[in-house]
């Protein structure tokens, strides 16, 4: 993996669960991947809210960022779902020659071009790149004690013309990668369905009704944890669940297979305990 880039927390992560940001680079270090903090960066100007109240700015903002990369001969590599897809979605849109003059002439003002020539990528992207044969040889601790029911989340897959981590329907990543760690991935969603937490901070009554729709099946199927790569989804499953149904971030697991004590990478932060 010989692929330079700059590490993109998002907001979420860095303010609320560091311990996840603390597991994503110690998988990264071992996987030896090259990359750097992105000084300056902003919001992604998530997808959901803020990206609908301004769509111009969302893509002046997105677009600075594209162009630091750019400029530093950098992708950029997101942990989060809803930064890979603002930040994905702003590179597609910026693939549009006037669309992207019209940008460039605001982003002149600040010393930036940008020429549309950097690759987003997903955390999970970076593992089913790295492969299994990489996965396994560096598990030193197989996670068999898992049992997973995998939820990628809504903007890891979706919308599915633009984003090809996994496929749309009936996604596999997940499920592939909790293999390479020891682990069984006992039940996966055929159409990953929304956790709420978009929509918790507008109306709790139907985010926790989406919530619970979301679970309803892992809670049937054998499983004794959950596994998502999405941050947001993370805080659904292990804040706002009230039937206490243990989550990992992907990350997490990774973590844990490659030889991380659960002290190193926060275990202990988790408000539901694990098996």
């Amino acid at each position: 993996m010989n692929d330079k880039y700059f590490l993109f927390r998002g907001c979420l992560i860095p303010t609320r669960l560091p311990f996840l940001e603390r597991s994503s680079l110690y998988v990264l270090d071992k996987l030896k991947v090259d990359y750097e903090e992105m000084a300056g960066a902003t919001c992604c100007v998530e997808p959901i809210g803020l990206r609908s109240l301004a769509k111009d700015t969302w893509l002046m903002a997105t677009a600075r960022m594209l162009a630091m990369a750019e400029r530093s001969g950098r992708d950029i590599l997101s942990l989060c779902n809803g930064c890979y897809l603002s930040l994905e979605e702003s590179r597609q849109a910026l693939e549009d020659t006037p669309t992207r003059a019209e940008v460039n002439t605001f982003l002149g003002n600040m010393g930036l071009h940008y020429g549309g020539h950097v690759k987003v990528k997903h955390f999970a992207e970076i593992i089913k790149e790295a492969g299994e044969e990489k996965v396994r040889s560096l598990t030193t601790l197989p996670q068999d004690r898992f049992r997973f029911a995998t939820h990628p989340g809504c903007h890891m897959v979706r919308p599915s013309a633009k984003l090809k981590v996994d496929d749309s329907f009936a996604p596999k990543v997940l499920d592939e990668i909790a293999t390479w760690c020891g682990s069984e991935a006992v039940v996966g969603e055929k159409w990953p369905k929304c956790c709420g937490g978009g929509i918790a901070g507008v109306d709790e009554v139907v985010s926790t009704r989406m919530l619970e729709d979301a679970t309803s099946t892992f809670r049937m199927s054998g499983a004794n944890c959950i596994l998502t790569p999405c941050p947001f989804c993370f805080v659904q499953f292990d804040i706002r669940q009230k039937e206490g149904f243990p989550v990992l971030y992907l990350s997490e697991l990774l973590a844990l297979a490659f030889g991380a004590s659960p002290e190193q990478i926060g275990l202990k932060y988790h408000r539901t305990k694990l098996p």
